[in-house]
């Protein structure tokens, strides 16, 4: 079939090369001049194998006045009168209690098991360069109730065959010698040593580049998908802003900001909300980590991405094209200062981000045919765990089609 993919961001590359290499003629899709501009661009860099933990939880449902009362300065909820963010909000609050939300983490575990074999296959057949390696996750907790807190999902984790360890604060320094100048509380650490990570936006621009050259996959950057159209129910083309039609048999979309738009089309992407995020980046300096971090009682995640260093966090949820909030971020770059001061204190040079992360109330991705338009599906609402979760939805998303 001759598919379009709309959005080239990780998981549009992603699902664009496994169509491709099924053997369907695939056109990759954004209104960006370039793949990997939006929310891939600058994220937090962790390939996440061991920590697909969904974001509605009992610790979050305990912790939910606080937030609502803004005295939490890595949550922000903008609430608003609409039928579509209510909703959300509800279902979301709906899978915080226990059970639920070790069934959704337990499924995003296995998806991202999935991406990680899909990653591997890949790299067997792609000379791609993303900075990736396997660093290793340090989780810190910052006293002894919080790491007590945490055994039991430890537990249940390496039940399923993944490797993690509960260290104390020396042995945490041991894994990572900067940990003996962070200036926050450690009582402990969760060590994942599987844990990789990689420079997404690179990822996406090489495995671009590598679709054209070995599968002849066009590209239609700058291009604007503004709807479809369908003869008796199924997909015919895709309709753009300022130029003819895109004659299609079957249509992807897995734009995180453009799918609110297409509402109308998709009733399906009622169920996904922005999830602002905000990120900074400098050069690595000597001394600095390279196992990459998780500061659990800050929310902030620390990555050595090749020659740069990367903290990223925060999670709001935000009116769609709220845009870069200076304040935001002014709290994301002071905290970070705050725990490692010598790694963002004057910087030769930065890269301020923010994106907005597209989420489902499950934090589970939405890889389903719209209900709507035979022909056209949907892989979107990976919320943080896009660079993740990329490769088996991916996978998921070709098996589908097939």
């Amino acid at each position: 079939m001759h598919i379009a993919v709309i959005g080239a961001g990780v998981v549009g590359v992603s699902s664009a090369y496994l169509l491709a290499r099924a053997g369907h003629r695939v056109t990759l899709i954004d209104a960006e001049a370039a793949p990997g501009r939006g929310a891939s661009a600058a994220n937090a860099g962790q390939l996440s194998w061991a920590y697909g933990d969904a974001m509605a939880s009992p610790a979050l449902l305990r912790h939910l006045p606080a937030i609502l009362a803004q005295r939490d300065p890595a949550f922000r909820v903008r609430l608003r009168l609409d039928a579509d963010f209510l909703l959300w909000g509800l279902r979301f609050l709906s899978h915080a209690p226990s059970r639920r939300w070790w069934k959704n983490t337990s499924d995003i575990l296995r998806l991202a098991d999935e991406s990680r074999r899909e990653l591997a296959a890949l790299l067997g057949e792609a000379d791609l360069t993303f900075d990736y390696r396997v660093a290793g996750k340090l989780h810190l907790y910052p006293d002894l109730p919080s790491l007590v807190a945490a055994r039991p999902t430890v537990e249940r984790k390496r039940q399923m065959g993944l490797d993690q360890r509960i260290l104390s604060r020396a042995e945490a320094e041991a894994v990572e010698p900067a940990l003996k100048t962070y200036q926050g509380e450690i009582a402990g650490a969760v060590y994942t040593p599987d844990d990789a990570l990689g420079d997404a936006a690179a990822f996406c621009r090489q495995l671009t580049d590598f679709m054209v050259r070995r599968y002849a996959v066009s590209t239609a950057f700058g291009r604007r998908v503004v709807g479809f159209e369908q003869h008796a129910g199924c997909l015919s083309a895709v309709r753009f802003a300022d130029c003819e039609p895109l004659r299609v048999d079957a249509s992807v979309v897995t734009a995180g900001p453009l799918i609110r738009t297409l509402t109308a089309a998709l009733p399906e992407a009622r169920a996904v909300q922005p999830v602002a995020g905000y990120s900074l980046t400098v050069p690595w300096r000597q001394g600095a980590p390279r196992v990459s971090l998780t500061d659990v009682k800050r929310k902030l995640a620390f990555a050595a991405i090749g020659d740069r260093f990367r903290v990223a966090g925060l999670a709001d949820i935000v009116t769609p094209g709220s845009g870069f909030a200076q304040d935001r971020f002014a709290t994301l770059r002071e905290t970070a200062r705050s725990v490692l001061p010598g790694c963002f204190d004057q910087a030769e040079w930065a890269l301020n981000w923010s994106g907005e992360r597209p989420m489902t109330p499950t934090s589970h991705p939405l890889i389903a045919p719209s209900r709507k338009i035979r022909g056209v599906y949907l892989n979107a609402g990976h919320g943080m765990l896009g660079w993740t979760l990329a490769l088996g939805s991916a996978r998921r998303l070709a098996d589908m089609l097939a």
